[in-house]
């Protein structure tokens, strides 16, 4: 679980903003084929954890319509240092 979790974070620091669906495309879990049903777990595996990354606060994620978009919450401060500078 925590070999997953380090891939989701090098994915997500390297292509952010990105969604769950586009971590699982990353990470290889969706194939050609694939029926809904299992496109579904996929997905929640991914989203499961980026819950608990979001709980150690390692990532930000908002909500926009069905998609979760996800953030290293490094990008968050440099946003806040940004503005400290103006």
């Amino acid at each position: 679980m925590e070999k997953l979790r380090d891939s989701i974070i090098v994915i997500i620091e390297k292509e952010w903003p990105v969604s769950a669906t586009e971590i699982a495309e990353h990470l290889g879990i969706f194939k050609r084929g694939m029926n809904e049903k299992k496109r579904k777990a996929a997905i929640g595996k991914i989203i499961y954890h980026v819950k608990k990354l979001k709980e150690s606060d390692k990532i930000m994620t908002k909500k926009i319509g069905k998609t979760v978009i996800i953030w290293p919450a490094t990008v968050n401060k440099l946003r806040v240092l940004h503005e400290l500078i103006k």
